[in-house]
């Protein structure tokens, strides 16, 4: 049997981090949570990850903050990052969604059928 392909959650709400996190390891990923930026950053220097999920609003840094420090990195710079808000996705967002090249955004409450599709659209299991 194949390794599951290894996701990340940059979270601070736990429960909704969780609820994500089952979602996600019912269809197969394997799924690990941060719950504040700083953490983020360090998992994804000492892991291989074939994804983030990543929130905007959170300790430590914030979500665009923690994306800049990732395209930093020559070794992760590549690293596929869908956002998942409930920040509001006006035109200055999504100009700087662009710009750090995120793959999608999402906004809370979202759909998570359409929401796991686009997972595997960009991570097949």
């Amino acid at each position: 049997m194949a390794d599951k392909k290894k996701i990340l959650v940059v979270e601070d709400e736990i429960g909704f981090a969780k609820m994500v996190k089952l979602r996600l390891d019912s269809v197969g990923y394997d799924v690990t949570i941060a719950g504040d930026a700083y953490t983020g950053t360090q998992e994804i220097v000492k892991h291989d990850y074939a994804l983030v999920i990543l929130d905007l609003m959170m300790p430590a840094g914030g979500g665009f903050s923690l994306l800049e420090r990732i395209r930093k990195f020559p070794a992760k710079s590549a690293l596929p990052v869908i956002i998942l808000t409930g920040k509001t996705i006006d035109m200055e967002v999504k100009s700087r969604a662009e710009e750090l090249e995120v793959a999608a955004i999402f906004t809370k409450p979202y759909d998570s059928t359409e929401f796991v599709e686009q997972i595997k659209s960009i991570v097949p299991v």
